[in-house]
């Protein structure tokens, strides 16, 4: 067994200073699955079945280190949120389960307990590295994902690794140091399950009413991850996984969110706008003895015609879902991550250059008269008669200045000069354009 001078790595003596994270540039989700496109990676891999990409030793050294784990360790000693923690582990990696439970420790411990042969696992790392939060937040908007994206830490020891179990969210490993021999299901025991499961003792340990197919009957397969490689498993899918040497990996998660949550503010104005559905089912008098009471029955029946006329109309007409979704891609649940206060608008000439930002994708839906286009802060609201100037900015990689974009309408209904101006600094204010 290698044994590793963890305090050299993480201890007072180890270097502070790690390199600048690199800006956003609107790439990462395709710099992190190179070669692989990111079309092809949410067409045919993620959620449905497992990736392996292999990639040079420096591929995620922009991404994190080990200075950017003690950095990182060190702001999570004043981080209150019970979200950001850290748990460890004795277990091997074992195929068939582990007697040996995960225990919450502090982050002075870690050293001490990875010296002695424990993996230890920082629970929403990103939460005490900005720049990580950042990044993953990106990634959530390239993939157009609605809900959360966040980051956990492991570092295992040579021999250390947490035993067979499957997780409900998609689990994306980058191995950053070191090695890591992972075995996994090919598929999912059970796509998006409940809830976690561990196997123990030829068991399945789980609160979900359907853990799904048993590890005993299913097919797995065994990689082992260097620097720069990529595993991305879908939820359900079973796996357990051992250091070979020491190793430092990230776990990027992409955990749902119910359709439901989407659907549930449409439900819920379509309920609130009618007497019938506000005053509930009626009084009656008499006894309940098998059935329910006719005029009962009579409403729930009037109310279900009712709600099926509105689920057909959404049926037809799914845009009439681009808001619900839209939102759900900018107010998702809570990541750690916050986004940049409103710009201040620059003291721009005719002369001055500007484009679409490029950590920022130019993303809008249009619906009747209006078109919705989410952003950091939240989802902005532009007459449609604009879409036809965003679609132009997209391809104007050069830039444009304010009188070129003033010039662009050929339509009469395009917005006037002074609502252009004002359209484009709200763009400006959250981000979706800057200067050349």
């Amino acid at each position: 067994m290698t044994q590793t001078d963890f305090n050299a790595l993480l201890g007072p003596g180890a270097p502070d200073e790690a390199a600048p994270p690199a800006p956003l540039t609107g790439r990462e989700l395709e710099a992190l699955l190179s070669p692989l496109t990111p079309e092809a990676f949410a067409t045919d891999y993620f959620a449905r079945q497992s990736l392996n990409v292999e990639g040079p030793e420096n591929k995620f050294a922009h991404i994190f280190s080990w200075a950017r784990l003690k950095q990182a360790l060190a702001r999570g000693e004043t981080l209150q949120d019970r979200r950001f923690n850290l748990m460890a582990s004795f277990a091997g990696g074992e195929a068939d389960g582990s007697r040996r439970p995960m225990f919450e420790v502090q982050i002075p411990q870690v050293t001490e307990l990875l010296t002695a042969g424990a993996t230890i696992c920082i629970t929403n790392i990103h939460m005490a590295d900005p720049a990580l939060a950042r990044w993953a937040q990106a990634l959530r908007t390239q993939l157009n994902f609605s809900g959360t994206v966040g980051v956990n830490c492991y570092v295992s020891p040579d021999g250390a690794g947490l035993p067979m179990h499957y997780d409900r969210r998609v689990a994306t490993t980058l191995q950053i140091a070191g090695r890591k021999r992972w075995t996994f299901s090919t598929e999912a025991a059970r796509p998006w399950p409940d809830a976690n499961a561990t196997y123990k003792d030829g068991q399945i340990v789980s609160a979900a009413a359907d853990p799904g197919t048993p590890p005993a009957d299913m097919t797995f397969r065994t990689v082992e991850l260097s620097p720069g490689d990529l595993l991305c498993l879908p939820a359900g899918a079973w796996h357990s996984a051992r250091g070979v040497g020491v190793s430092l990996a990230l776990n990027v998660y992409f955990a749902p969110r119910n359709l439901f949550d989407q659907l549930a503010p449409l439900l819920l104005e379509f309920a609130s706008a009618s007497g019938q559905w506000r005053g509930g089912p009626p009084a009656t008098v008499g006894a309940i003895d098998g059935r329910m009471p006719p005029p009962v029955a009579a409403y729930m029946r009037a109310r279900l015609e009712e709600f099926y006329t509105q689920a057909r109309t959404i049926i037809d007409n799914p845009q009439g879902m681009a808001r619900p979704w839209l939102d759900a891609l900018t107010d998702g649940p809570y990541t750690g991550w916050t986004p940049d206060p409103v710009q201040p608008l620059p003291r721009a000439t005719a002369e001055d250059r500007f484009r679409v930002a490029r950590a920022a994708p130019l993303r809008f839906i249009e619906t009747g008269d209006t078109l919705a286009l989410p952003c950091d802060g939240g989802l902005l609201t532009f007459p449609a008669t604009l879409a036809p100037i965003l679609r132009r900015m997209t391809t104007e990689t050069a830039g444009f200045t304010l009188p070129d974009v003033i010039t662009w309408p050929e339509s009469a209904t395009a917005p006037p000069p002074k609502d252009i101006i004002l359209h484009l600094q709200i763009l400006y204010r959250n981000g979706l354009l800057e200067m050349v």
